[in-house]
């Protein structure tokens, strides 16, 4: 049979050092995704679906971030 063995203290305590980096890094990453858009709102044409462009990409960006940081809060939350 096969054992799956938990890994060990140190490599537990390294990966989550790494997901609290990427949970700090997240807002920062967020207001750089947004910065560009909300300045160039009103200068573009283009539509998806019959929305313009600007509000498609802003709104796709704060789902991601919702769902990357929910991601987080679970990994975060792992004993």
């Amino acid at each position: 049979m096969s054992n799956p063995q938990k890994p060990d203290l140190a490599q537990r305590a390294y990966r989550r050092k790494k997901i609290k980096d990427a949970a700090l890094v997240l807002p920062v990453l967020g207001a750089f995704l947004l910065a560009s858009p909300i300045i160039k709102i009103f200068s573009t044409d283009g539509y998806i679906f019959g929305l313009p462009l600007p509000y498609v990409y802003i709104f796709g960006v704060w789902v991601f971030l919702v769902i990357a940081a929910r991601r987080m809060a679970r990994l975060l939350s792992e004993p």
